[in-house]
């Protein structure tokens, strides 16, 4: 088992006076407020904060789905403001992982195959694509369930092929939207800690959306985003 180093490590993505708004007609409605973030690799950062504070957007920002309005996000020390949509869809295609509280599964695929299925986007053989896939399953413990449908499976169940999904592709990055919030509190546990082995055991750096301040605790970071603004506890790394 390899212990990473958090303190001294590279840094991963950073957000440099960003802010981020919506028009409404002819209001101008704020979401992110000058937010500096930096998020290194290797480390934990848990995202909380009331519905509507604008952290689901910051996860968005992270996850290079929408791009600031104002300020500078690099990742990798890359600046990825002037990307355009299909190289924006390839950097998260091989470097991001998501993990969504919904689970996202194809219901016709079976599980091996819902797994794989990022890889097939890069171009890789289905043999190939499945091999690697059996290869993560085994990983969240769920190796002999693989040819099974996600309708034959349990709530917990489907939120580790997720994670599979999300970590297939060996990815820089996985950022988790409420991945607990449909699951029973003993399964939430179960899933916590399995990626949080991940982190740990891997290096797999996360970031997570949660309004359980409990599971919050055990990040590295724990960051509250209240009407825009980030207020952080618990930091390591700052920018």
């Amino acid at each position: 088992m390899q212990n990473f180093a958090r303190k001294e490590a590279p840094e991963l993505l950073s957000l440099l006076g960003v802010s981020h708004c919506y028009r409404r007609g002819k209001n101008v409605i704020p979401i992110l407020i000058d937010v500096n973030l930096v998020i290194r690799r290797g480390h934990t950062c848990a995202l909380v904060g009331a519905s509507g504070s604008g952290k689901s957007t910051l996860l968005n920002m992270l996850g290079l789905l929408e791009k600031p309005t104002g300020g500078a996000l690099t990742f990798k020390g890359h600046s990825v403001q002037n990307a355009d949509a299909d190289q924006l869809a390839h950097l998260r295609n091989r470097e991001i992982g998501f993990v969504f509280q919904s689970f996202n599964l194809l219901p016709r695929l079976s599980v091996v195959d819902n797994v794989a299925l990022p890889l097939s986007y890069r171009g890789v053989s289905r043999r190939q694509a499945r091999r690697l896939a059996l290869e993560q399953l085994a990983l969240v413990g769920l190796a002999d369930r693989a040819h099974c449908k996600p309708a034959d499976l349990s709530g917990g169940q489907r939120q580790r092929v997720a994670i599979a999904r999300a970590l297939v592709g060996r990815p820089a990055l996985v950022l988790a939207d409420e991945p607990t919030g449909n699951l029973d509190s003993q399964t939430a546990k179960d899933i916590m800690a399995l990626l949080l082995g991940l982190n740990r055991e891997h290096g797999v750096t996360l970031v997570m959306v949660t309004h359980d301040v409990e599971l919050a605790k055990q990040f590295d970071r724990r960051i509250q985003v209240i009407d825009g603004e980030l207020h952080e506890e618990g930091a390591h790394g700052q920018p």
